[in-house]
């Protein structure tokens, strides 16, 4: 049985390493990782004092401070913990298009995601929404999102999908909004869908609900099309950003270095520390 090609490849996954997700606010997480929280903890980046109580760590107490005031004070540090990374990838009908197929460009571009996720000691969660957890198929429906966000505390999500499907993207959206979540959508085209490769008279099928009508390429309709594709993809960029989301539109072709070390930098989802 042939063996199924590796996701990232090791040379891929080389490059990713330095980077890390970028929060705009403070977060706080249940598991020791990396990132800055507002709780105090113990880390070597001072925040505070507060006064010595009965049970306190006694070795947190500043004598320093002591010989001066008198009083027993305690040394607070900034403490460092996971980012929860919720990942939404849309598997639905419409993403099993495409050259280079769509779904599997979504899979490499949550993969890398969530590798950078993982290397600061991030929690991540994916939800596929499609008919089954590996294969593709069936039709987007958003609304089936608003659950699992909803049981969500205060972090970080990212949703993968082309955007393409006739059902409403605002309740997940708004979900995500209420649940606090930060993050971007990101949507996914083919190449193909940019500029259609296709001309004179053919039947076009819906990939998700099989209707099916007929069409003829003409400079009117390609450009009509154009327009349309375009209105959908602003549509989508200000939905996301009415709910605090960043986005960007990445193409199935674009090398997933090209896609983390410059799209989803520039859009502030990323960042690659300095020093």
């Amino acid at each position: 049985m042939a063996q199924a090609p590796a996701l990232l490849e090791r040379d891929e996954l080389r490059r990713l390493d330095g980077l890390a997700l970028q929060v705009r606010r403070s977060v706080i997480g249940q598991m020791a990782g990396e990132r800055r929280s507002r709780r105090h903890g113990r880390s070597v980046e001072f925040a505070d004092f507060r006064s010595y109580t009965p049970g306190d760590d006694f070795r947190l107490i500043d004598w320093n401070a002591y010989a001066r005031l008198d009083r027993y004070l305690l040394r607070l540090f900034v403490a460092e913990e996971e980012l929860p990374l919720s990942l939404f990838l849309d598997l639905s009908g419409s993403m099993d298009w495409g050259n280079p197929n769509k779904a599997w460009a979504a899979r490499r571009l949550a993969g890398a995601i969530a590798y950078v996720a993982l290397a600061a000691l991030d929690r991540v969660r994916l939800t596929v929404f499609a008919d089954g957890p590996t294969s593709v198929g069936g039709r987007t429906d958003y609304a089936r999102l608003t659950w699992p966000i909803g049981r969500q505390r205060p972090g970080m999500s990212v949703m993968i999908t082309d955007g393409l499907g006739p059902a409403p993207m605002d309740p997940a959206l708004a979900a995500l909004q209420r649940a606090r979540q930060e993050g971007a959508l990101l949507q996914v085209l083919a190449p193909q869908e940019l500029e259609p490769d296709w001309s004179g008279d053919a039947r076009l099928k819906d990939a998700e609900t099989g209707e099916e009508r007929e069409m003829t390429s003409t400079p009117v309709t390609k450009a009509a099309y154009r327009t349309a594709l375009a209105r959908r993809t602003q549509e989508l960029e200000e939905a996301a950003r009415r709910r605090g989301l960043r986005f960007a539109r990445v193409l199935s072709g674009q090398p997933v270095d090209e896609v983390t070390q410059r799209v989803l930098q520039k859009i502030g989802l990323l960042r690659r520390p300095a020093g």
